[in-house]
C-alpha cells in the first residue's frame, strides 16, 4: 500500500526544489540523524506520531498503569461490585406481585407490599442542580457547575415525600431527564430521613386507571429505615401494649384505648371513658391522653396520623 504521504500522481511536474541558501544549515537531529520525510516534503506518520507525543502533558507521556489519566493512583479507591449485575430495569418481579395485589385489593393495608419492599431494589431519581452560575459579555445566565442531587417532591402543606420508582419505564413517564440510581428500599428511606422526607411515594407517574401511586406513610418510612419489619398500626402488638399503658397512666377514668384501621387517617384511636363522666372531666381525660401519647416516641414513628374516636 502506498503511504499516504508519498503522492500517487501528478498532472502538472512538480516545480524545481528552490535550493536553501547557503548561510542556512538544515535543521539540526536530535539523535545525530536528520528526520525522516516522504517525497512531498512531510514527515511519516511516526515521526508527526513522535512529535506528538512529545507535545502530551507529562501525565500522559509517563502512563502509570496504577493511576487514571489525570495521574491519580488507583490505590484506595472503593470500586465495589454492584449489587444489581444482572438488572434490565424492569420490576422486581416479587415486587410488582406484591403491587399488583395491593392495587387489586388483596392487600388493603399494604402490608405484603411493604414487606416485599423491604428487599427490593428500587430507583432513585437524581438530577443536576446548578451550584454556581455566571453570565456572559452578552447578557446570558448560564451554570458554571452543577452537583447531581436526589430529587424531592413538596406538598401544599410543606412537607417533603421521596419518589420512588419500581422501573425505568416508570421513571421516564414521570421526569425524562432525571437519572436512575438503584438502591435497596431501605437504604433509599434512610435518604429520605437525612433529607426531612416525612413519606415515600411509589410510582407518581401511574395512572389512576392502573392504580395510582402509591403513598407510603412517615410509619413505613421510619420502619424501612430501621431495617424493621413493619406492620399497619392497628395489628401492631407492641404499639397495643404502649397504647394500653397510657391510657392507665393518663387517668383511672379511661377503660380502654385501642387502633383501629382508620378512614381519613391511617388509625383511628377509640377511646372509652367510665360512664357518668361530666362534659369537663371527658375534656381533661382527652386532654391527659393526648398529652401522654405526644410523650411516647413509639407512638410518633408508628403511627403516621391518628383521630381519637370517643365512647366505642
Amino acid at each position: 500500500m502506498t503511504p499516504w504521504w508519498k503522492k500517487r500522481a501528478a498532472r502538472d511536474p512538480a516545480p524545481a526544489a528552490v535550493p536553501a541558501p547557503a548561510d542556512e544549515a538544515p535543521p539540526a537531529a536530535t539523535d545525530g540523524q536528520a528526520p525522516p520525510v516522504g517525497p512531498d516534503g512531510q514527515a511519516p506518520p511516526s515521526a508527526a506520531g513522535d512529535r506528538a507525543r512529545r507535545t502530551l502533558p507529562a501525565h500522559f507521556r509517563e502512563k502509570s498503569p496504577l493511576a487514571d489519566t489525570a495521574g491519580v493512583t488507583w490505590e484506595g479507591r472503593d470500586y465495589t461490585v454492584s449489587p444489581f449485575p444482572g438488572d434490565d430495569g424492569a420490576t422486581p418481579e416479587p415486587l410488582a406481585e406484591a403491587l399488583a395485589a395491593h392495587r387489586a385489593g388483596q392487600d388493603p393495608h399494604r402490608q405484603h407490599l411493604v414487606a416485599a419492599l423491604s428487599s427490593a431494589r428500587v430507583l432513585v431519581p437524581i438530577m443536576a442542580v446548578a451550584t454556581e452560575t455566571g453570565t456572559t459579555a452578552h447578557g446570558l445566565t448560564g451554570d458554571n457547575g452543577a452537583d447531581m442531587a436526589m430529587v424531592s417532591i413538596t406538598g401544599a402543606d410543606g412537607t417533603s415525600v421521596l419518589p420512588l420508582f419500581t422501573s425505568v419505564a416508570a421513571l421516564s413517564a414521570w421526569r425524562g431527564d432525571a437519572r436512575p440510581v438503584p438502591v435497596v428500599a431501605p437504604q433509599a428511606a434512610q435518604a429520605a430521613v437525612q433529607e426531612g422526607c416525612t413519606a415515600l411515594l411509589l410510582d407518581p407517574a401511574t395512572p389512576s386507571e392502573d392504580g395510582g401511586p402509591v403513598l407510603l406513610p412517615r410509619s413505613v418510612l421510619w420502619a424501612l429505615a430501621q431495617g424493621r419489619q413493619w406492620l399497619p398500626p392497628h395489628l401492631d402488638p407492641e404499639l397495643a401494649r404502649v397504647l394500653d399503658r397510657v391510657g392507665d397512666e393518663a387517668s383511672a377514668a379511661v377503660q380502654g384505648l385501642a387502633a383501629r384501621a382508620g378512614e381519613r387517617a391511617e388509625v383511628d384511636l377509640h377511646l372509652q371513658l367510665r360512664p357518668g363522666l361530666a362534659a369537663e372531666e371527658v375534656s381533661a381525660v382527652v386532654d391527659a391522653v393526648t398529652a401522654r401519647l405526644g410523650q411516647e416516641e413509639i407512638v410518633a414513628e408508628r403511627i403516621s396520623s391518628l383521630r381519637l374516636v370517643l365512647g366505642s
